[in-house]
């Protein structure tokens, strides 16, 4: 059996041929890929053929089936995934692997050992994700090639630390590991002082993990000077983006989700979509906001095709990179975090959380905030400082963005309240940190 550092290396120097900088060669490719899949999928997977048969489609008409969501994967997560495992048997080792903080553990499939691991859950469903050892050592290897500081593939001669800061360590990034590249897991169960203290003395040149964790250990003391920042599982924001920077170093974001390896940042630090691997097809909700729907290219033993992510993406133009792969401006957030807040006429309107964000962006030397809609007309505010002139501020910028939206601002209550101070002795939030979230269901 070949090693697992050279299938790595091997894929890391193969994606640098998938970076595409014509447009027509991308599409191609990824045509005859999605070609490939879904004739494999038809025959390997019983609950896409199923989908397919349903819709009276061919394997290569699979563009046309209906969307499906989280609740629908893991509600057929027996009959999908080609590896043969059940649902009950991935939950037990994967809450096993949670509780006990050993990440080991694996399910026996027909191509060797299957890493099993959860989501978050914070979009109300929690997700199982099953990934092969073959699937494993190539994500590996795109992450080897997108996410060492340039240049390529100079950053191969030098000693990689890579820090690695996550709810779970579910073997993914420790694929990377080997003789010049030592990969380290900081538990985020650890108390925040001491995962401060632990990343001080790694002195890591690679720094991965969500920006809220990132900037508790900057608060913390935290003293590390990484070639590069890689912020990944939550929105990555300007506020955030200058403090990291201006604390750490250069910062890059990843996105990625259970359904996948989804955008990657390029030479120039941008973000672009993955689509060499993934395919993107969109809903457009307007005002420029697009939802994803995706299917992966690659991933077999968990199969995604045509899954709609919650998440609000806004593209952006050419890049001067010269990749083809379509740039990312930003992800504008989740579409369940939306606002539904009374217009002007007494209907309900849709007040996305990037206009909110962008009202807070706007308070001169305010550190953290939270926006959370909690009624029908109600809007709880919390500021960090929390200052009497700081909530004027925040009033009158946050009713400006609901008149954009065309909400009625005179009529939702904005309430105010502390904002809870953070605690260097207690483990970081296990939870994604949402700044802009709706806590009402109508």
């Amino acid at each position: 059996m070949i090693p697992d550092g050279l299938l790595v290396l091997r894929s890391a120097f193969a994606e640098s041929r998938l970076m595409f900088r014509d447009r027509d060669r991308l599409e191609r490719y990824a045509a005859g890929q999605a070609a490939a899949q879904m004739r494999w999928l038809a025959v390997h997977s019983p609950y896409t053929a199923q989908r397919l048969r349903e819709a009276e489609l061919s394997p290569l008409e699979w563009r046309s089936l209906p969307p499906i969501g989280k609740a629908e994967m893991m509600g057929h997560f027996d009959t999908l995934n080609t590896a043969g495992l059940r649902l009950e048997d991935v939950l037990a080792v994967a809450r096993r692997a949670e509780s006990s903080r050993d990440f080991t553990p694996t399910l026996p499939g027909p191509a060797g050992p299957v890493t099993v691991g959860l989501s978050s859950g914070t979009s109300g469903t929690q997700g199982a994700f099953l990934v092969s050892r073959a699937e494993r050592l190539q994500w590996a290897g795109v992450i080897l090639r997108r996410l060492l500081p340039p240049p390529w593939p100079a950053a191969l001669l030098k000693r990689q630390r890579v820090a690695f800061l996550l709810r779970a360590e579910g073997g993914l990034y420790r694929s990377v590991q080997g003789r010049r590249i030592d990969f380290r897991f900081f538990d985020l169960l650890r108390p925040v002082s001491e995962l401060a203290a632990g990343l001080s003395a790694y002195r890591p040149t690679l720094l991965i993990g969500p920006p809220s964790v990132l900037r508790a250990l900057l608060t913390a003391g935290a003293a590390a000077a990484p070639e590069r920042v890689v912020a990944v599982a939550e929105v990555l924001e300007q506020v955030d983006r200058a403090l990291l920077e201006a604390g750490f170093g250069p910062v890059v974001q990843v996105y990625q989700a259970t359904e996948g390896l989804l955008a990657l940042p390029c030479p120039h630090g941008h973000l672009h979509l993955n689509e060499a691997h993934v395919h993107f097809d969109w809903e457009d909700l307007g005002g420029g906001y697009l939802r994803p729907v995706i299917t992966d290219l690659r991933r077999r033993t968990q199969p995604v095709v045509r899954h709609r992510l919650d998440d609000l993406l806004v593209l952006g133009g050419g890049c001067t990179c010269g990749l083809a792969a379509r740039r990312v401006e930003r992800i504008a957030g989740r579409q369940d975090d939306a606002l539904l807040l009374p217009g002007a006429a007494g209907e309900s309107v849709t007040v996305w959380p990037d206009f909110i964000r962008g009202a807070m962006n706007l308070l001169a030397g305010l550190r953290e905030y939270r926006a959370e809609q909690t009624g029908a007309d109600t809007l709880r505010l919390s500021l960090d400082p929390d200052t009497g002139e700081g909530r004027a501020s925040a009033e009158r910028e946050v009713r400006a963005a609901l008149r954009r939206c065309g909400a009625d601002a005179d009529r939702v209550r904005l309430e105010f309240v502390p904002l809870a101070a953070p605690d260097a002795d207690a483990p970081v939030p296990r939870a994604k940190r949402r700044r802009v979230a709706r806590l009402w269901t109508p």
